[in-house]
Order: C-alpha cells, then sequence, then structure tokens
C-alpha cells in the first residue's frame, strides 16, 4: 500500500516540475515577474516523500530475506 502511495506521489512530484515548466515565467508590463515558483519546493517535497514511503517496505523486505 504505501509502495503505491509513495508511486503516486513521486508520479505528483515530476507533474509539479513539468507543470513549473509548461507555465512559463513572463514579465508583466510593469516590469514584475511572475512565476509559479510554488511548484519547484512543492515538486521537490513529493518527490522525497514519495522515494521514502517507497523504498522503506522494499528495504524491510531485503533485510528480512538476509535473515
Amino acid at each position: 500500500m504505501t509502495t503505491t502511495i509513495g508511486a503516486l506521489l513521486i508520479l505528483a512530484g515530476l507533474g509539479c516540475f513539468v507543470a513549473f515548466n509548461l507555465l512559463g515565467t513572463t514579465v508583466d508590463a510593469q516590469g514584475f515577474l511572475h512565476e509559479p515558483f510554488a511548484l519547484l519546493p512543492l515538486g521537490y517535497l513529493l518527490l522525497f516523500i514519495g522515494m521514502v514511503l517507497t523504498m522503506r517496505p522494499l528495504l524491510g523486505r531485503l533485510l528480512a530475506k538476509g535473515e
């Protein structure tokens, strides 16, 4: 179950990076920079949590086989 949730979080993190690139950065007429910066830390956070949730059961299985 946690492996599936981890995989979904990894996909969501990658989706944040894709959305950041698709939305792009613009400068309005007054010179203000508009970019979806919040997607970057959110993407890294989702990737990290997804990797932890995915690797934890896999490492548990490997350690159990070694005993």
